[in-house]
């Protein structure tokens, strides 16, 4: 017994002091991760001051059907179909069972809707179910910015664009071409940290 408990002894010293530092950095590289921040596209106006270009978020909204208890489900099916149906026009029978078909075929990303305004996407964000969060309401917030052109197609040749194939090589086109340097912006940072329950924003710069 003696001799087991010198083991145990000597095994925890061993990792407290010799391995430790080795867990310590194991454990951060699982929790912590640096995220880049997309900085937003500047705005362009005429010289009357007239917004001829602009950049703003649309967002994807998709339906994690494994992460919500059975319990929230069950509670809030009908009420979220409901204001499903008032929302996208399909009917409540379609949403209910297209949700818990998701459920049962254990879906992760089943997709609602696509290309909302910040207004619809917060709407959305409030139905029943989904106003319980990611992780006990299964909602998942996929975020993109596009450029918009408030004028339309009126001087959209003057107005133009900056476009970047896949092998890295841009277009430029009018004054977004002519421009781009200026209206790109710098790249933000954010270091998360993860637990078992939520993201926890650690830092942003």
């Amino acid at each position: 017994m003696f001799i087991f408990a010198v083991a145990v002894a000597v095994q925890l010293l061993n990792i407290q002091f010799v391995e430790g530092e080795k867990y310590k950095q194991l454990s951060e590289e699982r929790t912590l991760k640096n995220f880049t921040i997309p900085a937003n596209r500047g705005n362009l106006y005429d010289s009357n001051g007239n917004l001829l270009a602009t950049s703003i978020p649309n967002y994807d909204i998709r339906f994690d059907a494994v992460t919500v208890s059975d319990k929230n489900f069950e509670e809030n099916i009908v009420p979220l179909s409901k204001e499903l149906h008032k929302m996208f026009g399909k009917s409540v029978a379609y949403w209910s069972l297209s949700l818990r078909t998701a459920r049962v075929n254990k879906h992760r990303y089943f997709l609602i809707a696509r290309n909302l305004g910040y207004s619809d996407y917060m709407k959305v964000k409030s139905f029943p179910l989904f106003n319980l969060g990611a992780y006990k309401g299964g909602i998942i917030v996929e975020q993109r910015t596009v450029r918009e052109h408030p004028l339309g197609e009126i001087a959209a040749r003057t107005v133009g664009y900056e476009r970047k194939d896949k092998q890295g090589y841009y277009t430029r086109v009018g004054l977004e071409g002519a421009f781009g340097p200026f209206l790109e912006g710098t790249d933000g940072h954010r270091l998360k940290q993860k637990n078992r329950k939520r993201t926890v924003e650690a830092d942003k710069r």
